[in-house]
């Protein structure tokens, strides 16, 4: 990830998308004539809850993905047909989803969206000898596990961490610097990266503390930060959570910098941050609407009156990458699959995309 890259405009980055939820279960390509959907792409992430928004992004990425492979002739001379399963962003139904996934025996499985989720479905997709590759997971557990078989096509958290805490550092050499979390795996392990950097460089948060996620007011978190006179705060969690401190934080006149990691790419949090949201800070790779592949991908779907969002654009690029390793080895084995996909540099919708031995993409090169 060029994750020295910050975005501070959200409204002029993050688009507004309203797609249609999909229902669980079997979802064919419409064709002309009949279709037999030989090869499964499962789909798995939060299609309820707090973050189905971004769900819902992705797996529209994979529906246009599988639509265009299948208006091609489909892979291999096989159409593809794609499941959706619903997580709702929780590790425990993210373990049962999985186990729905793996009955279903796909040939590659895009998911899941939050980190908690895909570090637990992990080793019940490589089990099953089963492809998987997260869109949007950056918890650096994922690859940590030495699982063959999976894969991610975003950049990792350390990362993300280290760029925040060097912007932190750079811009408030001397400032009061707070660091917080909500408890989760995505979010406590950014700030546990930043507060580790922080550490490095001798620095020591004025204050330092977790938050509980959901909340409908962090009025007292906000009058903390006030009274002790934090300047710049990081925030590791979920875009609506920061939503909520970035309004909260603009109606205590507390004239402070927020800073988050990638969560606040989507556009819930600038619909539901509005103004006090404009100035926030945030980590991210190489946005792929910034890319002409990306505009391109997001142009056609629109003509047809479905507004596609940046984690649309890379389960897009997941399924693409997926189905040039396929062709490759001309199957679709697993173990044969993985090796092409460690192996290979290929060309998708976010760019070059090339992977270690770990499954971690090697955005420099992209």
């Amino acid at each position: 990830m060029d994750s020295k890259r910050f975005a501070r405009n959200l409204l002029g980055l993050c688009r507004a998308h309203s797609v249609a939820l999909f229902l669980v279960g079997c979802c064919t390509m419409a064709m002309t004539g009949p279709v037999r959907a030989d090869q499964i792409v499962a789909v798995a992430g939060p299609m309820t809850g707090s973050q189905s928004a971004h769900g819902i992004d992705y797996a529209s990425g994979v529906e246009r993905a599988v639509s265009d492979i299948n208006a091609k002739g489909g892979l291999l001379g096989q159409k593809l047909s794609y499941r959706i399963v619903d997580d709702a962003c929780d590790a425990d139904q993210a373990e049962a989803a999985a186990q729905q996934v793996v009955a279903e025996r796909p040939a590659v499985v895009i998911g899941h969206y939050c980190s908690s989720c895909s570090i637990r479905a992990a080793p019940i997709y490589a089990q099953a000898q089963i492809v998987q590759i997260a869109p949007t997971s950056t918890n650096p557990r994922l690859t940590e596990m030495g699982l063959t078989s999976g894969f991610r096509m975003i950049g990792r958290d350390d990362n993300q961490g280290r760029a925040a805490a060097d912007r932190l550092v750079t811009e408030w050499p001397h400032g009061r610097i707070a660091v917080l979390d909500d408890g989760g795996t995505y979010g406590k392990g950014l700030a546990d990266v930043v507060r580790a950097d922080l550490k490095d460089r001798g620095i020591a948060p004025i204050l330092d503390e977790s938050y509980k996620p959901d909340a409908q007011s962090y009025a007292d978190l906000i009058r903390r930060m006030k009274a002790a006179g934090v300047q710049a705060v990081f925030v590791g969690g979920y875009d609506l959570d920061i939503a909520v401190i970035a309004r909260e934080v603009a109606a205590a006149e507390l004239h402070l910098t927020i800073l988050a990691g990638d969560a606040l790419v989507a556009p819930s949090f600038s619909e539901a941050a509005g103004r006090p949201g404009e100035n926030a800070i945030f980590t991210f790779s190489p946005n792929p609407l910034d890319r002409p592949e990306g505009r391109a991908l997001v142009e056609a779907a629109r003509q047809e009156g479905v507004e596609l969002g940046g984690q649309a654009v890379l389960a897009y690029a997941s399924v693409e990458v997926w189905a040039q390793a396929v062709e490759k080895v001309g199957s679709f084995d697993t173990a044969l699959v993985a090796t092409a996909l460690h192996a290979n540099r290929f060309d998708s919708k976010i760019g070059k995309v090339e992977y270690d031995r770990k499954g971690d993409i090697l955005v420099d090169k992209i």
